[in-house]
């Protein structure tokens, strides 16, 4: 019998799948920094430019309606 799984279930499943992607980006960045490619900082900012660009075309939309 294949039970439905929970909400809880979902999320824990959610969590679990972010937390991989976390640690995958955490051990990119070690080998950029290791390589000299990139510093922490320079990808923290690249982060947050991207953020602040999206967070602008998702308040563009709402502005629209």
């Amino acid at each position: 019998m294949n039970k439905k799984p929970t909400v809880k279930d979902q999320i824990k499943e959610l969590q679990q799948e972010n937390d991989v992607v976390s640690h995958m980006l955490a051990a990119l960045v070690e080998v950029l920094e290791e390589k000299g490619i990139m510093t922490q900082e320079e990808w923290e900012e690249k982060i947050k430019a991207k953020i602040e660009k999206t967070a602008r075309s998702y308040r563009d939309l709402e502005i629209e309606r």
